[in-house]
This record gives C-alpha cells, sequence and structure tokens, in this order.
C-alpha cells in the first residue's frame, strides 16, 4: 500500500503478457516484502509491525504453494485450522492488486465473462484474479452469506474453476438457541463434506489449538480495550484494515506476537491532542490521499474501526466448539438490521471518545451504503460529526482523489 508497491506494480504490469513470468515475478515481490516484515516486526516488536506482517502472511501464502482455502471475510478459519489449510480471503487478494495498480487485469478479466461492473470490486478481482490461473494450491472454497448477497453467486463460479463444490454458510440475522444449534449444525457439515473433498479426517487438535489461541488473542484484547480507549495506540489508516483482515481470516500466532506487543506499547504511549477519528466499513487498499491524511502522525488520527472490534461480545469456550463459533457469527453487530449497527457504532464512538465519524461506501456494496441515513441521522442526535464518502476500495482509478481531500479536509476543519 506504498509508493514501492505501486512501483513494483509497473514492473510486473511490463511482463503480463507472459503469464508465467508475471505470476513468479508476483510470488518472488510478496515473498520478498513478506520476508523484510518479518526482519521489521522482530526488530520492533511493536504492535502495527506485527499487524502488517500478520496481514501480508495471509495473501502471500495464496502464492507460495501451501494449501489454502478460499474464503469471505467472515467465514471461520477454525474450520480450515482444522484441515491444516490456510484461509486466504478474496477481499485480501483484491487489496493486495490495488496496492499494486494490477487490479485493472482481474477486472477486465471477470468482466470479460460477464460480470456486471456494478457488481463490488473486491467480488470482481477475486474472481478475475482466479481466472487469470494466478492461485497455486486452492484446495477449498467456502463463504457466508453475512451482509452481502453477491458473495455466493461470486465463489460458486471460483469454487467450478477448481472442481470444488462450494462450501456456503446460512447465517440467520438473529441470536437465538434455535439459531446457534442450526448455524452448528451447518458447520458439522460442512466438515463432513470437506472431509470427503480433502479426502483427510478432520484434526480436532489442530482445531483447539486455533480456538486456544483466538480465546488468548481476543481476552487479551478485550482487557486492553479500555486503556486502547483512553489512550489509542497510533496508526496509519491502512493499518487498520490490517487488523480487520488479520482478526478475521486467520488469528493466528502472529497476531497473538502483535496482541503481546500491544500492552508494552501502551505503556509507553504518551497522550496526545490529535482529533480522534471513528472509521466505518473499509478503505481503499491502494495508496491515496486518505492514508497521508489520516497517518498515524497526523493530528487527526483514526482511533479504531468497526471492523475491528465486530466481534466483542464474543467470548470464546472451546468446550462448546461449533456452537462457540455459531455465537460469534451470530453475535456480529453488523448482521442484524441498521440499528443495531448504528448503536455499536455510537458505543464504539463513546468509548474512543471521538471527534467524527467517517463511513466509507464502498462501490456496489448495498449493505455499507444502505444504512447510511439511519447511522448519520443518530450521530446527528449525539452532535458528533459525521461523514459519508463515496468510492472504491479496489479500483483506483474509480475515485477522486482530490474530491476525497476537499471534502474530508472540509469535515476536519469542522471539527476543530
Amino acid at each position: 500500500m506504498s509508493k514501492k508497491s505501486v512501483a513494483y506494480g509497473k514492473f510486473v504490469r511490463f511482463f503480463w503478457n507472459k503469464p508465467t513470468v508475471a505470476l513468479n515475478l508476483l510470488t518472488l515481490g510478496l515473498k520478498l516484502e513478506n520476508t523484510r516484515r518479518k526482519v521489521v516486526a522482530t526488530t520492533r516488536n511493536d504492535f502495527s509491525s506485527w499487524v502488517d506482517f500478520a496481514a501480508l502472511s495471509i495473501v502471500a501464502s495464496a502464492f507460495s504453494g501451501e494449501e489454502v482455502a478460499l474464503v469471505n471475510l467472515f467465514f471461520p478459519s477454525e474450520i480450515m485450522a482444522g484441515f491444516a489449510l490456510k484461509s486466504v480471503s478474496a477481499e485480501g487478494l483484491s487489496g493486495m492488486l490495488a496496492a499494486m495498480h494490477l487490479e485493472d487485469f482481474a477486472l477486465a478479466r471477470a468482466e470479460s465473462i460477464g460480470v456486471s461492473k456494478n457488481t463490488c470490486s473486491f467480488h470482481r478481482a477475486g474472481l478475475g484474479l482466479n481466472l487469470l490461473n494466478m492461485m497455486k494450491n486452492v484446495r477449498a472454497v467456502a463463504v457466508t452469506n453475512m451482509l452481502c448477497d453477491g458473495n455466493v453467486p461470486i465463489f460458486r463460479t471460483i469454487a467450478s474453476l477448481y472442481g470444488l463444490k462450494l462450501i456456503v454458510l446460512d447465517v440467520p440475522r438473529n441470536l437465538d438457541e434455535f439459531n446457534v444449534d442450526y448455524v452448528s449444525q451447518q458447520l458439522e457439515q460442512a466438515v463432513y463434506e470437506l472431509e470427503n473433498q480433502l479426502n483427510r479426517r478432520f484434526d480436532w487438535k489442530k482445531f483447539e489449538e486455533q480456538m486456544k489461541i483466538e480465546s488468548e488473542i481476543f481476552e487479551a484484547l478485550r482487557e486492553l480495550y479500555p486503556k486502547l480507549c483512553e489512550k489509542p495506540i497510533k496508526m496509519h489508516l491502512y493499518q487498520h484494515v490490517n487488523l480487520l483482515y488479520t482478526i478475521h481470516v486467520r488469528p493466528d500466532f502472529h497476531l497473538l506476537k502483535a496482541v503481546r506487543a500491544l500492552e508494552r506499547d501502551l505503556k509507553a504511549e504518551t497522550s496526545d491532542d490529535a482529533k480522534r477519528i471513528l472509521w466505518m466499513h473499509l478503505s481503499p487498499y491502494y495508496d491515496n490521499v486518505l492514508n497521508e491524511i489520516f497517518s498515524k502522525d497526523s493530528p487527526h488520527t483514526v482511533v479504531a474501526s468497526e471492523l475491528c472490534w465486530d466481534w466483542l461480545d464474543w467470548r470464546i469456550d472451546v468446550r462448546r466448539g461449533f456452537k462457540s463459533i455459531a455465537e460469534k457469527l451470530l453475535l456480529n453487530p453488523l448482521l442484524n438490521d441498521a440499528r443495531k449497527r448504528a448503536e455499536f457504532a455510537v458505543k464504539l464512538a463513546k468509548d474512543f471518545r471521538v471527534n467524527g465519524v467517517i463511513h466509507f461506501n464502498q462501490f456496489g456494496c448495498k449493505q455499507s451504503s444502505g444504512s447510511i441515513e439511519l447511522i448519520k441521522g443518530v450521530f446527528d442526535e449525539l452532535k458528533i460529526p459525521f461523514l459519508s464518502l463515496d468510492g472504491d476500495c479496489v479500483d483506483h482509478t474509480s475515485s477522486s482523489s482530490e474530491q476525497f481531500k476537499t471534502r474530508v479536509q472540509a469535515f476536519l476543519e469542522m471539527i476543530e
């Protein structure tokens, strides 16, 4: 997500008409950058460096030859851990292409088979990347229908490219005992189908190990939450995206190291007078003016991102296994109606004592734009300034940097 990524993308673009060479260069670039981030994380041993490394490690594994499962952001990675598969999300792969300004190849490939330009660019680019035969060892494709009605048809097409059956979790909107059992039974069925597809047994020990790692991660974050609200860690805007991606797709020992470093960082962090911003939904993956405005050294700092904390009400119970995972999915505050989402956003805004809220509306995403007026009305009643930004997180040609800059700067002047 830096100028280095764009420069390397230009180099790869030069060889794009030679698919094998382009893929090898892409793989090499990810490997080198992942190694660099590991060195930085090990040397600095701070929260944001470990998060940056963890996020890229997920994407890089898709090109390393490891056995991977392509999932959407909300499919429970614990299931894939039980099969020793590395979960990689299509959203993250689309973001990787966007960071190097290579997303146009994937978007064009998806559109060439009839996928509408009105479809979310995350899904178009994710499908296009697979149509370009860039993935090395996809062994499973799985998705939930949470928040997005475009997930299932796109992922079904992706699964068909590899001759795989798509695993779909139907997640109801309300939490009750019946729905917990309903989702839990689907998880059992998913395991059965994957056992047949992979011709291997589900490893309960690996599954429980993953649950225990997550338990340690999330309990530590929950304990540190009040301190974070009081003294937020300074992070670049894009690092909040890295965090939410890691939390949802593969919260493993890299994230655990990040959380352990966070406690030390909080002891050293000093309070400052920066204006506090709550970020809702996502932000562009490519290098853009928003990352400049909301850098960690900016007088206006993003202190929390909605999707980094949507697990907050979930308490892991390793003994209850699938039922505990079902509760995680059903407890997500974005799953229910818009008012519940607004209530959750208000909680974050109050806890972090923010000076303003910015909601980024991803083109083609009904979930992110459909509830804007209600959410804005709630924050208006609380007299918390609210800005709604329209743009594209993946297609860097669809958004205007100057428009972002003008609107955001006017908003920030208002909260001074």
